[in-house]
């Protein structure tokens, strides 16, 4: 143990090193949030994970709480490292070759991650390495009842901390049919010890009975609990809420290699090779621990896991996912173990030369994943609350950053009580909506949300966060500083505070660029500053700050249809003033971001052609079509610019092409007989 001692302590004073000094983007505020609260965050609720927090919180009171967590998941990753490497040398693996693989994957840029943020999956890692480390302590000895109850107990227990623990278990009972002694009582013993350690789960009951300030799911009940347990918000075996993608051989190859380019960036170059060369060399390594069991742990816990799912393939679902293959890169780390011993055996200095090259390889990448100047996600809750007048209503529309921020700032550092939090789906965040809104249809819940929203915006109270426009139909949504207010049409701009007496960003485009997550909520700070140039008339300056949010996040799911739909209003507003050559820069802008819509285009032939550069218009309605050949309004635009240059076939044409796209539409049919009769009657 004495070379895990020192496996800890190095790894310990990384993680702090590396530890973000308070709320980060993602899932941190929330449970930052729930261990000072000691709340229930989202499902299935991680009671282990938030019992450890609020004790390590409580007892280790440096900075804010969501360092504490920060703290706890540098522990956890570093604890787990300790138990891998002494693991690996009960297995037989020499000293190059427990230490190489446990440098690997200690120092892969997504172990490092997670040892820096308040996430659950550093501790998954530890309760997933106490499993390995109590299957290499036992040896022969463990299917006896104290070894087998000792692995339930810490398998019941690490579901409380991450559900995905139960992909594990294919690998723990193939070393059960490894090991001496009958498996059926052991499993049993097993059974019953895990039994055991998941009444941990009736901490959220409990908790939810004294209404914490985050309680998500209120399980105060068998129904509600159970909703909570098996994720039913999120489709239970989806990772999204989106739910799975359709099965077929394509997407079967699509998850394989993205479980396979995961693994590449995780080891690198050389550690992917160590651990082929383990998986094929497994025997001749004469590791003691049954190849078996580390296949299966690899192939259960990534590619079978990703195959169940079904995750989406678009960067947002990619991202989320990342963290969810730590699980799977402990396995690859015994496979790199078992490379690194077959290499000891045809030399000493070789397995170690390999060792130190492969994890050196890793450093910079390592290095790099320090949070330890990432205050991102803290300075946009501080600005919303700088933002927000005393006793408002705040109305969240959506935003996970949001909801957990402002979590965080409330419930964790316990600012601004005067603040009416409200969530417009009312999972966070009470809604305010009424007790029977979660059951209501669709639209019923649409109608009950503007008529309470419309009391509050009648108070004078009520602040969105929002990208929607239009969210309460009869006002116009203003901005100010991160957020909208609703105000009468018509009504003054300046009624809240600019974006710069709000804002105190301490953030860089190059810090965020290696993180969706930090990309996305980056992009939102210049989105809203174009918002405020357009609200204060000024087009360009909206344009290159629109132009800046698709710099900083391109492959964001919200920012390229929100802001080509900033660009478009922004040409309109041009439009009506006839300034052509600003409208003109905004709708080839917006048209640029969306390459297969076709209303930009269509905007811009317009422009074009009331400023008589009718070639250039003409090739713009072309071009329209050809992004949209479904779209009747581009079709009907290119035959009015064909009829106004009396080309009367192709105008024909055109109306033609509009009237069998849209048939209901009586016009374009009209038009292309009058305009067909014209071509006749030029003939």
């Amino acid at each position: 143990m004495r070379e895990g001692g020192l496996i800890f302590f190095v790894f310990t004073a990384l993680g702090i090193y590396q530890a973000a000094p308070s709320v980060t983007t993602g899932d941190a505020g929330e449970f930052a949030a729930a261990a000072a609260v000691w709340g229930v965050p989202h499902a299935p609720g991680y009671p282990t994970w938030t019992i450890l927090a609020k004790a390590l919180g409580t007892v280790l009171a440096l900075g804010d709480w969501a360092y504490r967590a920060n703290l706890l998941s540098a522990l956890c990753g570093a604890a787990a490292l300790a138990l891998l490497c002494d693991a690996l040398g009960r297995w037989g693996a020499p000293r190059a070759a427990r230490w190489g693989a446990t440098a690997l994957i200690g120092l892969s840029p997504l172990w490092r991650e997670q040892s820096a943020v308040a996430e659950v999956f550093a501790p998954l890692g530890l309760a997933a390495t106490g499993l390995l480390w109590l299957v290499a302590a036992s040896g022969q000895r463990l299917l006896s009842p104290g070894p087998a109850a000792a692995v339930g107990l810490v398998f019941g227990l690490g579901l409380g901390v991450h559900q995905t623990l139960v992909l594990v278990l294919p690998a723990l009972l193939v070393a059960g049919l490894g090991a001496k002694g009958r498996l059926a009582p052991a499993v049993g013993w097993a059974a019953i010890a895990a039994a055991l350690g998941f009444t941990v789960h009736a901490a959220l009951v409990l908790r939810a009975l004294k209404s914490p300030p985050l309680d998500w799911g209120h399980a105060v009940d068998v129904q509600s609990l159970t909703r909570l347990l098996l994720r039913r918000d999120y489709g239970t075996f989806a990772l999204t809420v989106e739910g799975a993608r359709a099965f077929g051989f394509a997407d079967v190859w699509a998850q394989c290699m993205r479980f396979f380019q995961a693994a590449w960036h995780c080891l690198g170059a050389a550690g992917t090779a160590l651990a082929l060369l383990g998986a094929m060399g497994w025997k001749r390594s004469g590791l003691a621990l049954d190849g078996r069991v580390a296949a299966a742990w690899v192939c259960v816990c990534g590619p079978a896991f990703l195959l169940l799912g079904r995750p989406g393939l678009d960067p947002q679902t990619s991202a989320a996912l990342e963290r969810f293959f730590l699980l799977s890169f402990l396995g690859l780390s015994l496979l790199v173990a078992a490379g690194l011993t077959f290499i000891f055996k045809h030399g000493q200095a070789l397995a170690a030369g390999t060792a130190l090259v492969s994890a050196s390889l890793l450093l910079p990448g390592a290095l790099a994943q320090s949070r330890r100047d990432d205050f991102l996600s803290h300075d946009y809750g501080r600005a919303i609350l700088r933002a927000l007048p005393k006793n408002s209503v705040f109305v969240m529309d959506g935003g996970d950053d949001t909801f957990y921020a402002m979590s965080f700032f409330v419930n964790a550092s316990r600012l601004r009580p005067d603040l009416e939090l409200r969530d417009r789906g009312g999972v966070v965040f009470p809604g305010g909506y009424g007790a029977d809104f979660r059951s209501l249809t669709r639209a019923a819940k649409e109608q009950r949300r503007r008529e309470v929203e419309s009391l509050w915006a009648a108070s004078g109270r009520l602040w969105y966060s929002t990208l929607n426009d239009g969210l309460l139909p009869g006002t116009v949504l203003v901005p100010a500083g991160l957020l909208r207010r609703p105000l009468a049409p018509g009504g003054a701009f300046d009624q809240g505070p600019a974006l710069s007496k709000t804002l105190v960003l301490r953030w860089s485009r190059s810090a965020v660029a290696a993180r969706y997550r930090d990309r996305a909520l980056a992009a939102f700070f210049p989105y809203q500053s174009a918002l405020e140039a357009m609200g204060q008339g000024e087009s360009d300056a909206a344009v290159s700050w629109l132009e800046s949010a698709m710099e900083t996040a391109p492959d964001a799911l919200w920012v390229r249809p929100t802001v080509a739909h900033a660009l478009e209003v922004n040409a309109y507003r041009a439009f009506e003033k006839s300034d052509w050559a600003r409208a003109e820069r905004a709708y080839r802008a917006a048209a640029a971001i969306q390459p297969d819509k076709a209303d930009a285009m269509i905007n811009l032939g317009v422009v074009l052609d009331r400023m008589g550069r009718t070639d250039q218009a003409e090739a713009a309605l072309r071009d329209s079509v050809k992004r949209e050949p479904r779209s009747a309004r581009a079709w009907f635009a290119l035959g009015t610019h064909e009829w106004g240059a009396q080309r009367w076939a192709s105008a024909a044409d055109a109306f033609s092409s509009a009237a069998a796209v849209d048939p209901s539409d009586a016009r374009s049919a009209a038009y292309a007989a009058q305009a067909r009769q014209r071509a006749g009657a030029k003939k």
